[in-house]
């Protein structure tokens, strides 16, 4: 009589696992892998283009750009548009001093950027920036899905980037990459 009752507590029991495993893989955090290969390239130039005054903006050296690498955390649609959720790292960077040197800077800054397919490619339409301080796992959980929020929370990050910093400037890899003063 004891197995008999025992049956509806299993089949419930695993009713709910059924039903959790299907929400977590629901929410898991997916990346299109075509669209964020079209879409970082425009990505990249808004960052770097919306890059802050550094410390090498007044140091007479010469080629002063922002240099960023990305980690894409996840891609969602958003009606005709697509949110990438992703991680960014960037650096002020110069060619000085028998290589490049790098200024100010970024480390692991989770951003999602609302962009839209055009006839050319796709466009930057907008990006949401994580809050500082005690509003970051606030912010990072409102802008990810919930898996993604945890990989940005668990420190999901890009390379750091003085790897891409020499091709960024035509020159070749193993050049020294050294922080300014």
């Amino acid at each position: 009589m004891g197995n008999v009752k025992r049956w509806p507590v299993l089949a419930g029991v695993g009713v709910v696992v059924a039903a959790a495993t299907w929400w977590i893989v629901d929410e898991m955090p997916t990346v299109d892998d075509a669209v964020a290969r079209e879409a970082l390239p425009p990505i990249d130039e808004h960052l770097r283009a919306n890059g802050w005054a550094g410390t090498l903006t007044d140091s007479g050296l010469t080629e002063v750009r922002w240099v960023c690498t990305q980690k894409v955390i996840e891609t969602r649609p958003d009606g005709d548009r697509v949110k990438i959720g992703l991680v960014a790292s960037c650096d002020e960077v110069a060619k000085g001093h028998g290589g490049l040197v790098t200024g100010s800077g970024f480390r692991r800054q989770p951003m999602v950027y609302r962009v839209e397919r055009t006839r050319d490619g796709y466009r930057v339409l907008d990006r949401e920036l994580a809050k500082d301080g005690s509003g970051y796992s606030p912010s990072v959980k409102a802008m990810f899905s919930w898996v993604g929020a945890r990989r940005v929370i668990g420190g999901a990050s890009p390379d750091g980037p003085e790897t891409v910093s020499p091709a960024a400037f035509g020159l070749p890899p193993g050049t020294p990459v050294r922080a300014w003063r």
